[in-house]
């Protein structure tokens, strides 16, 4: 199979560009790894799971833990990083409104007739002090109490295996799409002969 191939080939962050992002410079010695830069099915399947799954870590440890899942599970780097990117400034507060809904929603709180609570606002990150950002993430994560890791952690596993669904299904049609196309191409041809 070909075509997602090529596509993946062309899109996916290639070797260079991962190795610029500040935070993948401590593991660049380990890029040599056999695994991490194979494009097949699965291994594109399950580092997109992963990246998705790492992406929904607060705070700046998703880049690191998806480069890490990559190496201990040899799954497809470029792509346990692109699925980190779920999580942007754009998405970051829906995603964790809805988390914080989920939990509430599980632990009764809106059946009990509890309102819902607005989410506290997201801690400043200091990048040159990573210690610092770490500790206001976590009093961050403190303040939006149980409800909002049950649901995260709902949402997170959730997100993951439908990220790795529809890889799946995406890659498995286009073959099936490719299969037919060059079958009817070979049925023209000797309709023509």
């Amino acid at each position: 199979m070909r075509m997602p191939k090529k596509l993946l080939r062309r899109i996916l962050p290639d070797r260079q560009t991962i190795e610029r992002i500040p935070v993948s410079r401590r593991f660049s010695q380990r890029f040599d790894r056999p695994g991490l830069w194979l494009i097949e099915r699965e291994a594109i399947a399950r580092g997109l799971a992963v990246g998705v799954l790492c992406g929904m870590i607060p705070g700046p440890l998703q880049m690191i833990a998806a480069i890490s899942c990559a190496f201990l599970f040899r799954l497809n780097l470029p792509m346990a990083v692109v699925g980190t990117f779920l999580t942007n400034p754009f998405t970051i507060v829906p995603i964790y409104m809805a988390a914080y809904g989920i939990g509430q929603w599980l632990s009764g709180g809106h059946a009990s007739g509890a309102e819902w609570h607005q989410i506290p606002a997201l801690p400043q990150t200091d990048w040159q002090s990573p210690l610092s950002g770490a500790q206001a993430w976590w009093q961050w994560i403190m303040d939006l109490g149980m409800p909002w890791v049950t649901g995260m952690l709902v949402l997170s596993v959730s997100l993951a295996l439908l990220s790795y669904m529809v890889m799946q299904i995406v890659w498995r049609g286009s073959r099936y799409w490719h299969l037919t196309q060059l079958q009817t191409r070979r049925r023209h041809r000797t309709a023509n002969s």
